[in-house]
């Protein structure tokens, strides 16, 4: 009797590939956690210097109670919230006109919302800079609002028309048929079935304004304005000498973006997919 040798097939040597990969991109993030643990009356480390000899949550008592970090918390929450409702909102009410109704140059407008995408943000800091301070939006976070919803909508435009393009054409015109306006089709029909094209809107306009480190940087001069993202340049007299406390800002700065994947990951795979199409 012959023993069969045991062959993996395409499946499972992608996973041979794979998970090593999986492994050592979380290093990093293990690292984070562990270090952001690390009290300053014992900075040993172990298991190759990604954890403390012994974790601790001291640090995190230490930048909430030591720091205007809830101050800082609140100005990205400020800035982020309102520009992912205003991104879904204009992004949604623009993909439904490119979608459905007849708008002039609608290939061009296409064309430049594709080629929007494209642009770096190094290439328009220094006009959205002169920008800003002719209309007296600069050191406002209202100012980093609009600048945040103007980088968003291509981005939110392209995806939502995708979505939007997805829905028979029936379903339009028996709505229209049924007595119901545009308003009512956009608002009640189109917007519930997008909802994975909008999860996927959410997590990038979340993660392009929580995370952004330039912006905020150029645009805001007062300390007590700026987000979470730069407390640890406008405090590194305080906390470049403080790994632990430094790692827990880290930790604190990651937390929603971690926190918004998780509640609408179920949607992100379809909306994803839909926008493939």
């Amino acid at each position: 009797m012959t023993r069969r040798r045991y062959r993996p097939d395409a499946s499972g040597r992608l996973h041979l590939v794979l998970v090593p990969l999986a492994a050592l991109w979380l290093v990093p993030i293990v690292m984070t956690l562990g270090l952001s643990l690390l009290p300053r009356s014992n900075p040993k480390t172990t298991a190759l210097g990604l954890l403390p000899e012994s974790p601790s949550l001291s640090n995190y008592v230490e930048i909430w109670q030591g720091n205007p970090i809830l101050g800082h918390l609140l100005n990205s929450v400020i800035i982020s919230v309102p520009s992912i409702a205003l991104t879904i909102l204009f992004g949604s009410m623009s993909a439904f006109a490119l979608a459905r109704l007849r708008v002039p140059l609608k290939a061009v407008i296409f064309g430049a919302l594709t080629l929007a995408l494209i642009l770096p943000m190094s290439s328009i800091i220094v006009s959205t800079f002169k920008i800003l301070q002719s209309l007296g939006l600069y050191n406002n976070l209202l100012g980093l609002v609009l600048v945040y919803t103007a980088l968003g909508l291509p981005f939110a435009v392209i995806i939502i028309r995708t979505a939007f393009l997805a829905i028979p054409n029936e379903t339009y015109e028996a709505a229209l048929i049924d007595g119901a306006n545009r308003w009512t089709i956009y608002w009640k029909l189109y917007l519930p079935l997008a909802r994975p094209a909008l999860s996927v809107v959410v997590i990038w306009q979340l993660m392009m304004t929580w995370n952004d480190f330039l912006l905020p940087l150029v645009t805001l001069s007062d300390n007590a304005l700026k987000p979470l993202t730069l407390v640890p340049l406008a405090y590194r007299g305080t906390f470049l000498s403080q790994p632990g406390a430094l790692f827990a800002i880290l930790v604190l700065i990651s937390v929603p973006i971690v926190a918004v994947f998780l509640a609408v990951q179920r949607y992100l795979v379809n909306g994803l997919a839909g926008a493939v199409k």
